[in-house]
């Protein structure tokens, strides 16, 4: 079933479930649903049950070895339901959502123990955000609530105008939090008042849930459901630049979304962002023009090494592009139909992992597969994190793993 043939199926379903204007009460998953070959469309709108795969493994040549580094329970299961709620990760601490929505976890990244846990009044919609001492989750409400990383005891709780379904983060006394109504607004960190916000139009339709805020040491970042990646000042919220990394095309509304959801990253003095039905974009950090294009319509996440940026597609296919030009560094199907997370950087490979409990292993030079884990049956869903050459996984079940490749 072709793209064009998709959205049209997805747009009758909408007109007939959906009485509202946005396809945010139906889900990220109704949207993925129909960007993904084979999926049953009205099942994905009536379900939260992870999609089968329908695609088979490919054969490895030649397979590196892959190391165990640590595997501990942290949750009791991530909850169900979209946007998934990602895990936080700062210092030597990982913190993470149970399947209730309503408790917050603190482990200690390296053996697993749990620090403290803390129980929340209301439904957890944005997943789980850290930095300046505190853990941030925002809520279905639109409250943005501050926990003390040390203990887990609240701080502050402060009122926004519409629900939180990204992380928050937070640096040099400033809370930053976008919210789905399209505003983005910076929290002092102390008490939570409002110091700063802004306001983007949301189109007629978007994707339910979005990228987390990026910040630096100047700018607060982030992409909208516009197709717009929009640099404020960190501490005053004034604006230093508002670039389309994509515009909008066709002639029906689901056709024209360009949601700015697939999370971004900062490498030295360019960010690069991608957006749904969109393309990749290298933008210069400071002056916020754009230093190429390129096609890809992503809604996970991006990673970069030195040499290149790594992205998946809403197919499944993994594309690696030259920082510095955007050249298509190379590219890699057979993974496809496999419902990957967004790739990571580690090692001299990228890594990614699927609805199976498969962690695959690309060569970053140029994509082969190296290898391929198997460490659950449980579906991995959340994008990995990287620290000190360890890629960690949350599955559904709840248990993080930390995988390393090892000396060929």
């Amino acid at each position: 079933m072709t793209l064009s043939v998709r959205l049209l199926v997805l747009g009758l379903l909408a007109t007939v479930l959906c009485s509202c204007s946005t396809l945010s009460g139906m889900g990220k998953s109704a949207v993925r649903g129909v960007n993904r070959a084979g999926e049953s469309v009205a099942g994905r709108l009536t379900s939260s049950k992870v999609p089968q795969i329908k695609a088979e493994l490919p054969k490895l040549a030649s397979e590196i070895p892959v190391q165990v580094v640590s595997e501990h329970r942290i949750t009791n299961g991530t909850p169900d339901g979209y946007p998934k709620p990602w895990p936080a990760f700062e210092g030597d601490s990982v913190y993470t959502l149970g399947k209730s929505r309503r408790e917050v976890f603190a482990h200690n990244l390296g053996d697993g123990k749990q620090l403290w846990k803390a129980r929340l009044k209301d439904d957890v919609t944005g997943g789980v955000g850290a930095g300046d001492g505190l853990v941030l989750v925002g809520t279905a409400n639109g409250e943005v609530v501050a926990l003390a990383a040390a203990d887990g005891k609240e701080r502050w709780r402060t009122p926004l105008e519409s629900e939180v379904l990204a992380p928050p983060t937070a640096r040099d006394g400033v809370v930053v939090v976008a919210t789905g109504d399209g505003h983005m607004f910076g929290l002092n960190t102390a008490d939570g008042t409002r110091k700063w916000s802004i306001e983007r139009a949301v189109p007629t339709l978007s994707l339910r849930g979005g990228s987390a805020p990026l910040t630096t040491a100047t700018l607060a970042v982030h992409g909208f459901a516009d197709g717009h990646l929009v640099a404020v000042d960190l501490h005053t919220g004034r604006e230093a630049w508002d670039t389309a990394i994509v515009q909008p095309r066709g002639r029906t509304e689901l056709e024209r979304m360009v949601d700015a959801d697939c999370q971004p990253v900062i490498d030295g003095g360019t960010i690069f962002a991608a957006a749904f039905q969109g393309r990749v974009s290298g933008v210069d950090l400071a002056a916020g023009t754009v230093n190429w294009a390129r096609e890809l319509s992503c809604d996970t996440g991006l990673a970069a090494d030195a040499a290149n940026v790594y992205g998946t597609d809403t197919d499944d296919k993994i594309s690696a592009f030259d920082q510095h030009s955007g050249v298509v560094s190379w590219e890699q199907a057979a993974l496809r139909g496999r419902h990957l997370t967004a790739p990571a950087a580690v090692g001299g490979y990228v890594v990614l992992a699927d609805i199976e409990g498969y962690v695959h292993w690309l060569k970053a030079d140029d994509g082969s597969l190296a290898a391929r884990t198997r460490p659950t049956k449980d579906a991995f869903l959340l994008n990995p994190y990287v620290r000190d050459g360890v890629a960690y996984f949350l599955s559904e079940g709840g248990r993080l793993y930390g995988l390393r490749p090892g000396a060929q």
